[in-house]
């Protein structure tokens, strides 16, 4: 029996639906495959820098340096480094890891200045046969940061602050070490004495923000027939110390109420009876009788 109806015939068709879809995934994957390597390749690379950052940064906290002239060597690279034929790998550690030596300090800066980056380069072992690396290496208060750097400064100038601005376009490792000074005098603006059984004054004109300023009294002067001691501290006036006896003898760390103020700020110490002294400085903060900063590496 014949059919009076045409016979429909859908193999081999695909409907507009898959064809988009289709179309939609290959130009996907081939997105994909053409950003995987840019990632992999931005991995390796920060792999690489983050030992390199923790490599110098340990070099120069934890070891306190060498010099050698082929025949002769020592660790006090600092007095040698401007002789002729004299190999430096610089170190920055004093007495102790991670307490530095301010001779040392300026003996880098110093460096920097007359070997350039190239020379700092090689005795830090940044440069390999295949790469050059670009670097900055800086001292920074504990409170500085990206968005608001706050260097290490004496005298007005930074501390340390050596090597090529870091980019924002380039992936860069940055590697951080809390650090402390060996010498809390040399890095100080005023380290006055203060040691009188009688009644004295003390006036200091402190420009803001200043990184760490501290009275500490150490105990009464030898004077014990005196009268008990006292000391009152005014800031810009107002008063914000006022003991006496056995009060007076502790440590008092006045940056926070100075660094409200704007400008210079006067502050007047008035003491009776008592030994300590007076520390300004904007080398770091005083913590646990040390100042205080960060060594910051920064490698590209």
């Amino acid at each position: 029996m014949k059919s009076s109806g045409k016979m429909r015939n859908d193999e081999g068709k695909l409907s507009l639906d898959i064809l988009i879809g289709l179309t939609i995934f290959l130009l996907s994957f081939i997105f994909i495959i053409q950003y995987i390597p840019a990632i992999f390749a931005s991995e390796r690379s920060e792999i690489y820098l983050y030992p390199l950052t923790y490599r110098i940064s340990a070099l120069l906290v934890e070891d306190p340096g060498y010099w050698s002239n082929g025949s002769v060597n020592g660790t006090d690279w600092e007095k040698y480094y401007t002789q002729q034929n004299v190999e430096v790998r610089p170190g920055l550690m004093g007495s102790q890891v991670n307490v530095l030596n301010p001779e040392k300090i300026d003996a880098l800066k110093n460096l920097y200045l007359s070997a350039g980056k190239d020379g700092i380069r090689k005795a830090l072992g940044l440069e390999t046969p295949d790469r050059v690396f670009g670097f900055n290496i800086s001292l920074q208060l504990l409170s500085s940061n990206s968005s608001n750097l706050r260097y290490s400064t004496y005298g007005g100038q930074p501390m340390l602050l050596i090597g090529d601005p870091i980019p924002d376009w380039k992936n860069v490792a940055k590697y951080e070490r809390i650090i402390a000074f060996e010498n809390t005098t040399s890095v100080s603006n005023i380290s006055s004495k203060v040691d009188t059984p009688n009644t004295v004054n003390y006036e200091f004109n402190v420009d803001t923000p200043v990184g760490s300023f501290v009275i500490v009294i150490t105990g009464r002067n030898d004077n014990q027939s005196a009268t008990e001691p006292w000391m009152r501290v005014d800031i810009n006036r107002v008063r914000v110390i006022d003991v006496t006896g056995n009060e007076t003898i502790d440590t008092f760390d006045l940056t926070g109420e100075i660094n409200q103020y704007s400008g210079t700020v006067n502050v007047d110490v008035q003491v009776h009876n008592v030994r300590g002294y007076v520390i300004s400085t904007n080398a770091g903060e005083y913590i646990g009788g040390r100042i205080v900063a960060k060594l910051v590496v920064a490698v590209w």
